[in-house]
C-alpha cells in the first residue's frame, strides 16, 4: 500500500500537461455553452452534446495520476478519436473533422513518437468516417441547425484552446535547462561507475553515461526500461527482486552482485515488449561476464539511485591473495614434513655419537691420551647439544603440523617438578647457580595432562633460566594451586628481556637480543614450544621480564582434561 501511495503521489508531479489542458477544453466548452444561454438558447437542447465533448476531458482527468503508463496514455489519445468520430456522425464531418486534430495535441503531452501514431490513426478514422458519409452508409445527423451552430464553435473554440495548450506545454519542454541541473547531471556523469535513478514502480529515470554504456541503451531507451529488462538474466533477477524486497522493508542502501556481459545489445523499450521477452536480444560477442556489485539508495519520495562498481577485479585480486595463501600453506607444511623427517633421521647418528663418545669418556676399553679424552668429551656435549636442537625441532615441527598428540594421564605435578629440578641441577651447579623450589604442602598437585610436555615445559624453563643467569644468580621454581588451575612459575635473577624482546617471545626461531651473550647456542624455540604447549593443554602463558632484573615466566594448566569441542 505504501509503495502504491509513493507512485501515485510521483505521478501526480509529471504529466502535468494532461491535467492542464483537459481543465482548458472543460473551460472553452462552458464559456461557449455560457455564451449561448446567455443569447437565450435553448440550454436544455445543447446540454447534452456539452456533456459528450466533456468525456476524453473527464477520462483524462480521471487517468491523470497514472499518465505515464502506455495503456493510459493510448487511452486517452483513442477517447479523443472516438470523441471526434461521434461528433462527426452525430451533427456533420464539416466542420467536427476540426475534432481530429485534439488526438496528435493530446499525444505531445505524452511523447513525441507518439504524435506519428496518433496523427496517422485519427487520419484513418476521419477519411473512414467520411467515406462513411459519401457512400451514404453514415446515419443522418441527428443535431438541430442550432445544435450544429453551436457544436461547431464550441467545438472549434475548444480545439484552438486545447491545441494552443499542447503547444505551451511542449515549448516548456525545450526551455533552457538550469545551470544547477547541468552541472548536477556532469557531476553524476563523473561518478566512475554506473549511477543511474529508478521511480518507485522500479522504471529507468535517469542514467549517467557509463550506465548507459554498461547496458547499451538508447538516450530515447531511458524513462522506458524497468528493471526486470536490465537485469533478466535468472540469477540477476532474483539478486534484484531480494534487494527490492529489502528496500522497501528498511531505508537503508541495499547492495547485491550480479554477473553482466562485457557487452550488451540494446534493450527493447517498454512499449515494444512482448509478453514473455526479457527485454535483450541475441547472445554477447563476449561471454565472459563481468562482476559486478549494485547498490540501491532509497529516497523519502519512494524513488532510489542504483549505483555500481566493477568488483572483476577486486574478485581477481582476491583470488589471487587466496591462492598464494593456499601455496604458501602448502609451502609451509612441506617445510615442517621435511624438518620433521630429517630431525628424526638425525636422531639415530646423533644417539649413535653420543653413545660411543659417552664410552670413550668412560674408557670403557682402556685409558686414553689426555687430548683424545678431551675430545671425547667436547664430541659427547656437542652431540648432546645437537640432539637437544633437533628434539625441539622436531616437536614444533609436530605442533606447528598440528600432529602433536598429548597423551593425558592424571599424576602429581609436584613430583614431575622435583624430578626435572634434578635434572637440571648438575648444569646450575656449574654455573654456581641457586636452585630454589616453592611447592605448594598439604594437597597434592593431581593434574591431568601430558605428563612428558608438563617435564619438556619445565626443563625449556629451567634451562633458559640457567643459561640466562650470571654466576652467584637465583632460579626459583613455583608450584600452586589457584581457581582450580595449576600455575607454575620459573623466575630468575638474569639478564632479563627489553619490550621489543618481549614481543618477539614465543614465535619460533626468534631470539632475545641478549642470546648472542651467553656460551651456550640456542635454536630460540624453547619458549615457542612452552607457549605452544601450553595453548595445546587449553592453558594460559605469559612472561615478565626487565633488563638486568631478571625474567618470570608463568604457566597455568586446568586440572581436569578440557572437553573436546
Amino acid at each position: 500500500m505504501k509503495l502504491k501511495a509513493e507512485v501515485i503521489i510521483l505521478n501526480f508531479r509529471t504529466n502535468r500537461g494532461v491535467a492542464f489542458n483537459s481543465i482548458i477544453w472543460i473551460l472553452a466548452l462552458l464559456a461557449v455553452f455560457a455564451a449561448a444561454y446567455f443569447k437565450g438558447m435553448d440550454a436544455n437542447s445543447l446540454l447534452p452534446y456539452a456533456v459528450a465533448a466533456s468525456f476524453p476531458a473527464v477520462i483524462s482527468l480521471i487517468l491523470w495520476p497514472f499518465a505515464n503508463r502506455e495503456w493510459v496514455q493510448v487511452i486517452v489519445i483513442f477517447s479523443w478519436i472516438i470523441m471526434a468520430m461521434l461528433a462527426s456522425f452525430a451533427l456533420a464531418f464539416i466542420p467536427m473533422a476540426f475534432l481530429f486534430l485534439c488526438a496528435p495535441a493530446a499525444a505531445v503531452l505524452f511523447e513525441r513518437a507518439k504524435v506519428i501514431e496518433a496523427t496517422v490513426f485519427a487520419a484513418l478514422v476521419a477519411i473512414g468516417v467520411y467515406y462513411f458519409q459519401q457512400a451514404g452508409l453514415a446515419p443522418e445527423p441527428l443535431a438541430t441547425a442550432e445544435q450544429a451552430n453551436w457544436a461547431a464553435l464550441a467545438g472549434t473554440v475548444a480545439t484552438i484552446a486545447f491545441i494552443l495548450g499542447a503547444m505551451f506545454v511542449s515549448s516548456g519542454d525545450h526551455a533552457a535547462k538550469d545551470p544547477v541541473l547541468e552541472a548536477k547531471a556532469d557531476f553524476t556523469d563523473a561518478y566512475p561507475g554506473a549511477a543511474m535513478k529508478f521511480t518507485p514502480d522500479g522504471y529507468l529515470e535517469m542514467a549517467t553515461k557509463n550506465a548507459r554504456r554498461l547496458f547499451a541503451l538508447q538516450d530515447k531507451d531511458i524513462q522506458k526500461i524497468n528493471l526486470t529488462s536490465l537485469f533478466s538474466k535468472d540469477g540477476n533477477k532474483l539478486a534484484m527482486l531480494g534487494a527490492m524486497d529489502a528496500l522497501r522493508e528498511r531505508t537503508e542502501p541495499v547492495s547485491f552482485a550480479v554477473n553482466l556481459p562485457r557487452l550488451k545489445h540494446k534493450l527493447k523499450p517498454r512499449h515494444k515488449l512482448r509478453q514473455g521477452e526479457t527485454g535483450s536480444t541475441g547472445a554477447t560477442s563476449d561471454p565472459e561476464l563481468n562482476k559486478m556489485e549494485f547498490t540501491f539508495v532509497p529516497l523519502d519520495d519512494g524513488s532510489f539511485y542504483g549505483f555500481s562498481v566493477d568488483c572483476s577485479l577486486k574478485e581477481g585480486a582476491l583470488q589471487a591473495l587466496e591462492d598464494a595463501q593456499t601455496s604458501a600453506k602448502k609451502e609451509s607444511d612441506e617445510k615442517t614434513l621435511f624438518f620433521a623427517g630429517v630431525s628424526h633421521e638425525l636422531r639415530t647418528p646423533l644417539n649413535a655419537i653420543i653413545g660411543f663418545s659417552d664410552m670413550m669418556r668412560s674408557r670403557l676399553f682402556g685409558p686414553l691420551p689426555g687430548k683424545y679424552a678431551e675430545y671425547a668429551e667436547l664430541i659427547h656435549d656437542s652431540g648432546q647439544h645437537m640432539l637437544d636442537l633437533v628434539g625441539d625441532v622436531l616437536d614444533m615441527s609436530k605442533v606447528e603440523a598440528r600432529q602433536y598428540q598429548l597423551n593425558y594421564d592424571s599424576f602429581d605435578a609436584a613430583d614431575v617438578i622435583r624430578s626435572s629440578i634434578k635434572m637440571v641441577r648438575p648444569s646450575a651447579d656449574a654455573a654456581q647457580l641457586t636452585l630454589d623450589a616453592d611447592i605448594e604442602t598439604g594437597t597434592d598437585l593431581v593434574v591431568q595432562a601430558d605428563r612428558r610436555a608438563v617435564r619438556q615445559i619445565l626443563l625449556n624453563l629451567l634451562s633458559n633460566a640457567i643459561k640466562f643467569t650470571p654466576k652467584g644468580g637465583r632460579v626459583t621454581t613455583t608450584a600452586h594451586l589457584k581457581d582450580g588451575r595449576l600455575e607454575i612459575g620459573v623466575s630468575d635473577t638474569g639478564t632479563g628481556m627489553s619490550a621489543k624482546d618481549l614481543e618477539a617471545v614465543g614465535k619460533p626461531y626468534q631470539q632475545a637480543s641478549n642470546a648472542g651473550m651467553v656460551k651456550g647456542r640456542s635454536s630460540g624455540l624453547g619458549l615457542a614450544l612452552v607457549k605452544n604447549l601450553t595453548q595445546l593443554h587449553a592453558g594460559d602463558f605469559s612472561i615478565t621480564s626487565h633488563p638486568g632484573v631478571g625474567t618470570n615466566v608463568l604457566v597455568s594448566l586446568p586440572l581436569k582434561r578440557p572437553q573436546q569441542g
